[in-house]
């Protein structure tokens, strides 16, 4: 299972409809709980199930009212928003190209897998150019409503001295297809690597250190392209792991920073500042419950 907080604090200045004194301001926050179960097929394929639960919440801190901003969480339903606390479900199936066991070497895993979507979605862009009649709406919701295929590779290498466990993953995530509403989502990639320290006496535990480079291209609302969808972002961060006697738990802290695009994909003029923090905490248990008809 793991739990995830993110806290976005971010400011932009007036704009289409706007006159020039109106100014953005606000907070975004993301509270979301995944849980998933892992079952091993054979000794080198397993197959796993994971449900994203969770709530975003804007607090709107200006001193006026937004047909684009207010106080709301994505659990209610809204003018182009279909609330709920159902995220995504993602399926997957891995295959254990190499192992080394339980001592120092290598572990290499490949899978593929497919996300899909919740019906908690926008039904409609919440972008508006300047020949557009500007509507009350929404930016944020649990779901972008599309199917996704998922290709991974984890790499992995365990040693005697630190760091003992240096690892990457590489994720592509692809849309098949648009929403009902008529969006298309962005490819997603993930690269990161993760490096731990052998246990620490005064933490208990062992130290970690990661790096993650996330880019999306392109997204589109019925054919226009939606303007906070292409961006890079640089994620690090820093974790305790503790090895426990009812399994292993991990507490991470990220700071994402974005190297290309915005949060709300506002013109550059209109001079954006966004300040981002996420922390994590991880538990994994193995159930030691043999599946006898999956054996027979």
């Amino acid at each position: 299972m793991d739990f995830n907080y993110q806290y976005i604090d971010w400011e932009h200045d007036p704009i289409i409809d706007e006159n020039y004194n109106f100014h953005h301001l606000g907070t975004l926050s993301a509270t979301i709980l995944s849980p998933s179960i892992m079952v091993g097929l054979t000794d080198w394929w397993n197959i796993s199930f994971r449900q994203v639960l969770g709530k975003r919440y804007m607090s709107w801190e200006s001193d006026s009212t937004s047909k684009h901003h207010r106080d709301e969480g994505s659990d209610s339903d809204y003018e182009n928003a279909v609330g709920g606390y159902l995220g995504d479900s993602k399926l997957m199936i891995r295959y254990l190209l190499m192992n080394a066991g339980k001592g120092p070497g290598v572990r290499l895993f490949f899978g593929g897998g497919v996300i899909i979507p919740s019906k908690n979605v926008l039904k409609s862009s919440p972008f508006y150019d300047s020949d557009s009649i500007v509507e009350d709406h929404r930016h944020f919701s649990m779901s972008e409503g599309v199917k996704k295929a998922i290709f991974e590779t984890q790499f992995y290498i365990k040693r005697m001295a630190n760091p003992v466990f240096i690892g990457g993953t590489l994720i592509i995530e692809e849309p098949l297809g648009k929403s009902d509403y008529g969006f298309q989502a962005s490819r997603l990639i993930d690269l990161s690597i993760t490096a731990f320290t052998r246990k620490i006496k005064y933490l208990d535990g062992s130290m970690g250190g990661s790096f993650m480079v996330r880019s999306t291209n392109k997204a589109y609302w019925n054919g226009k392209e939606a303007p906070n969808s292409e961006s890079v972002l640089l994620i690090p961060g820093i974790g305790i792991l503790w090895n426990l006697k009812f399994g292993t738990v991990m507490l991470n802290m990220q700071k994402p920073t974005f190297l290309k695009g915005s949060l709300s994909g506002t013109a550059a003029y209109l001079d954006e500042e966004t300040d981002v923090w996420q922390i994590s905490l991880s538990i994994r248990k193995t159930l030691d419950y043999y599946i006898s008809w999956l054996y027979w």
